[in-house]
């Protein structure tokens, strides 16, 4: 394991972790330069498989202008650009990529891979000739580092006046280059998209233009008739997003205000599209009197242009004569610059923000766009609740042009309105993706392959949701496509839920949930947890989180003895999937006395492994002079089916996990409170019991549902009660005390109450640091650990069992093989009627017998005999030499043996039940002899 926050380069690195193990020390610094660095976006780099983060930067000092900067890293996590990174652009001028708006930053793209180790990106440079105006800028950077273009970058757009917005957008292009959009205004809000292609230090444009054009037609009644003319009314652009149409061009949603009644919120679609041939198109419009007539178009193999634009003609008319003689112009609006989704008159619409799109490509002629709105009515004196609406429509896989933009010859329409006969059909789909919110409501909206996800944060009735959103586009008929729900819920699956407990150290609040997805449909859920850290997770079987509720958490925010805050993690995923890069902004202490907020970075792996579960973290002591140490705070509502892991973390630790809950039963809140004990080992009636015990309190108990929990211990802890104890051989000897409590008070000794159990567990394991039993149990409580009443017994002995009930009726049994029957005191058994069972003098012929209480009708814990001797060799190697062994006996048939260490000689014929040699032992039968194990 390398641990590297300890130093403030990052030149020449490697991955820190490739299995997931998320502990704080293993995060990569990126950048810990002075001051804040902060925005991270992660880019994976094509075709050579390496890595790009890129930040906002202000290393000069608080105050100073924004900086951008960028690291690049090859597959094995060595940084190969400048330490601490290479700035982008340069100029005393404030350069951004974030713009103030509601929308968060990684719901835009600002850089896209250049297919050749390098990458673009677009940017704000603040200012032309003071801190009011902006400019437009792209820079495109090698792969060695190296920037392209001087000074500021290529300049897209600038201006003098207070017109030009930026907030740009950038994706790739598919041909080694790359769309940007910007907005702009000069009365009009407008977006403008343009394709760009680096060519030799050389950027040609390949066309573009303005995506959101507004007109509307209206008319008057003039002494001639009817007139008509066309308004373009202000439109004020409250948002929009760009994304890949899987053809080579760029798809445009954009939520605005027509600044007319008749329209007021709409949202827009318009796609920007590459024509794949030399095509000439002939069309037809009317001239001014009225005559169709053809005109052709040349669309060039390559280049880019708008599907949706505004398309006009007028006509001149004349009526009367002499001095009531009239002549006017009467113009017609033909195809408005863009698709109305939704939206305008009569709509009902109050809101519509967050506006995004993705596209799935399907194997027929068709590829689906679906759009996706945060959106809010007011119908009939109603305002709604927010929902997020999804829209879905299909686009057209053309050869050569597409057929809006094909020859036609009605000069009644500004585009070809009729798609191809042999075109696919898609379902109709408009419906709700996520619902509902009382407060607006961001979201993430990713698709790949043929599945479509979104997430987002739902505020209703108090309660703020984490919803999860599962699609997928699928095969209806030969020529015919629908969007179906991959979950039983529109609303999407409440995946979390945030806690306000009043104290910042129990309180669970989330930022932004992001949902992206792989070329081939592998999705990943992320999302900031606040005060602690990210949580990721892959998501499968509709929209059940892979890792456990809310996923796992990638550090715990402690670190060097201080805590720190996780903030604005960014994913950037394997084309397949299988793996990722997970970036982030935070304030880790980095010795000598930190150095503020610094970028960090780690592998994610095996992403799409099945059943895969991350390591846990070990499993560490937790002393607490004062009582029970309270772990975070977990929300398990029962929709990951996963054990979810609840863990504690403070200033001297990195976190540990203290219990996991099969996450399948809507419990609610759930709190966990441990006492560990760190003087002599607890007993009670002489009985030793783990230095570690637990209370679990949940909002909702569940009546008669199984429960599957994990109760974690050290090793120390373990050995401490071996050493009590040395029949225990392993945590498979061990059972769990359940009392009964209701409240999270966490005795710190043992005491018996009416109700309590005896609770054997159904698995063990060894895990970092410790082990964990796995009981099945019907509600939570208290928790104690010790070992089987019955479980290593010498031959000979006597022991107690008490039951596991308790009741006013008590008639033990045993069986013996044949099924339970009553027994009765005798020179063997007493206390056969009450809640204790003393067995005396057993012979070694009694293992396997298995005895229980029944308790006022109703059966305790069942307990099983065994017979286990131990190696001490404390006289000589011989053995059969009874004092060589720890019960004084010699083993039999009937014996469970153990040879921990040492060396054992095998001078006879031998039988025993079961063997086990540890490490450091050493077992020798001599010639002509036989040590028969009979199970």
């Amino acid at each position: 394991m390398l641990i590297l926050l300890a130093t403030a380069t990052v030149a020449s690195a490697q991955w820190s972790d490739t299995n997931n193990l998320f502990l704080d020390s293993l995060g990569m610094p990126v950048c810990t330069e002075a001051d804040v660095q902060e925005a991270p976006v992660v880019l994976q780099s094509y075709p050579d498989g390496g890595s790009f983060i890129i930040w906002q930067d202000r290393r000069a000092g608080v105050g100073s202008p924004i900086k951008i900067y960028a690291q690049k890293y090859d597959v094995n996590g060595n940084a190969l650009w400048a330490n601490n990174g290479v700035q982008i652009g340069s100029g005393p001028n404030a350069r951004h990529y974030t713009w103030s708006s509601g929308q968060d930053y990684r719901s835009r793209s600002v850089a896209a891979t250049d297919s050749a180790g390098g990458f673009y990106i677009a940017y704000a440079d603040d200012s032309v000739t003071n801190y009011v105006w902006q400019r437009a800028c792209v820079q495109h950077m090698r792969s060695n580092g190296t920037a392209v273009f001087p000074g500021v970058g290529f300049i897209v757009a600038s201006s003098t006046t207070a017109n030009l917005n930026v907030a740009a957008q950038l994706i790739p292009d598919g041909n080694k280059g790359f769309f940007i959009a910007y907005a702009s205004s000069s009365g009009h809000d407008y977006i403008n998209v343009y394709c760009y292609k680096d060519e030799n230090g050389t950027m040609k444009l390949y066309g573009g233009g303005r995506v959101n054009e507004n007109a509307i037609q209206r008319s008057v009644i003039t002494p001639c008739g009817i007139r008509t003319y066309i308004e373009y009314p202000g439109t004020s652009v409250i948002d929009y997003n760009i994304w890949p149409d899987g053809e080579g061009g760029c798809n445009v949603v954009v939520s605005m205000n027509g600044n007319t009644a008749d329209q007021y919120q709409m949202l827009a679609y318009n796609r920007i599209w590459r024509a794949k041939k030399t095509s000439l198109v002939r069309t037809y419009f009317r001239n001014t009197s009225g005559a169709a007539c053809p005109k052709t178009t040349s669309y060039k193999n390559g280049d880019v242009y708008l599907l949706y634009s505004i398309v006009s003609d007028y006509i001149n008319t004349a009526c009367g004569s002499g001095s009531t003689a009239y002549t006017y112009t009467s113009y017609r609006l033909l195809s408005n610059g863009y698709y109305l989704i939704d939206g305008g008159r009569n709509s009902g619409l109050y809101d519509l923000n967050y506006p995004k799109g993705t596209t799935i490509t399907t194997p027929g002629n068709i590829n689906v766009d679906v759009i996706a709105v945060t959106k809010r009515t007011y119908i009939n004196n109603m305002l709604s609740n927010f929902t997020v609406q999804g829209y879905a429509y299909p686009a057209e896989k053309f050869d050569s042009i597409p057929y809006q933009r094909s020859s036609y010859n009605n000069p009644e329409f500004g585009f070809n309105p009729n798609a191809p006969a042999q075109m696919d059909k898609l379902d109709h789909f408009r419906d709700t993706l996520l619902a509902a919110s009382n407060y607006y409501p961001n979201f993430s909206l990713a698709g790949g392959g043929n599945h479509i996800y979104a997430a987002g944060l739902m505020s209703t009735a108090g309660d703020r949701l984490v919803r999860l959103q599962h699609l997928g586009v699928e095969r209806k008929t030969s020529n015919s496509f629908a969007v179906e729900y991959k979950t039983s819920n529109k609303h999407g699956v409440v995946i979390g839920k945030e806690l306000n407990t009043g104290f910042s150290g129990s309180n669970i609040s989330y930022d932004f949930p992001i949902v992206t997805v792989s070329n081939t449909g592998n999705a990943l859920f992320y999302v900031r947890e606040y005060n602690r850290s990210a949580r990721v997770s892959p998501i499968i079987n509709g929209a059940e989180l892979a890792w456990g509720a809310m996923g796992k958490s990638i550090s715990t925010g402690v670190f060097n003895g201080a805590y720190y805050n996780v903030e604005q993690p960014h994913v950037a995923l394997l084309s397949s999937g299988s793996g990722g890069i997970i970036g982030w902004r935070d304030n880790k202490p980095i010795p000598p006395g930190g150095t503020g907020d610094n970028i960090f970075m780690r592998r994610l792996d095996s992403l799409v492994v099945v059943n895969y579960q991350p390591p846990l973290k070990p499993v560490r002591l937790i002393p607490n002079p004062y009582g029970g140490t309270i772990a975070n705070p977990a929300v398990l509502l029962g929709t990951s089916k996963k054990y979810s892991t609840i863990e504690y973390s403070a200033l001297n630790h990195q976190g540990t996990p203290v219990i996991e809950v099969l996450d399948n039963y809507n419990f609610g809140k759930v709190e966990v409170s441990m006492v560990q004990n760190s003087s002599t080992i607890r007993r009670h009636n002489n009985h030793p019991y783990l230095d570690r015990n637990f209370t679990i309190k949940v909002e909702n108990n569940p009546t008669g549902a199984n429960i599957n929990l994990r109760l974690f211990f050290t090793a120390q802890e373990f050995n401490a009660l071996k050493n009590a104890d040395a029949s225990i051989i392993t945590p498979g000897d061990l059972v769990v005390i359940k009392q009964p409590n209701n409240i999270l008070t966490t005795p710190t000794t043992y005491t018996p109450l009416a109700g309590e159990e005896i609770v054997k567990p159904v698995a063990w394991s060894a895990v970092a640091g410790g082990y964990y039993i796995e009981i099945v149990v019907k509600g939570f409580s208290n928790f104690y650990i010790q070992k089987t009443a019955a479980a290593g017994l010498c031959n000979g002995q006597s022991t107690s069992i008490t039951s596991s009930i308790t009741g006013t009726n008590y008639q033990w049994q045993v069986n013996t093989g044949n099924g339970f029957v009553n027994i009765n005191d005798n020179s063997n058994y007493a206390g056969t009627n009450t809640a204790t069972l003393q067995l005396n003098n057993i012979p070694s012929s009694w293992y396997g017998y298995k005895y229980r209480a029944v308790v006022n009708g109703n059966n305790s814990y069942e307990v099983s005999l065994k017979f286990i001797a131990t190696w001490t060799g404390s006289v000589n190697t011989t053995w059969e030499n009874a004092a060589n062994w720890s019960c004084g006996i010699v083993p039999d048939n009937n014996t469970d043996v153990v040879l921990s260490n040492g060396a054992v000689v095998v001078t006879s014929n031998v039988s025993v039940s079961t063997l086990k040699v540890d490490v450091g032992a050493i077992l020798k039968i001599n010639s002509g002899f036989i040590l028969n194990v009979l199970k």
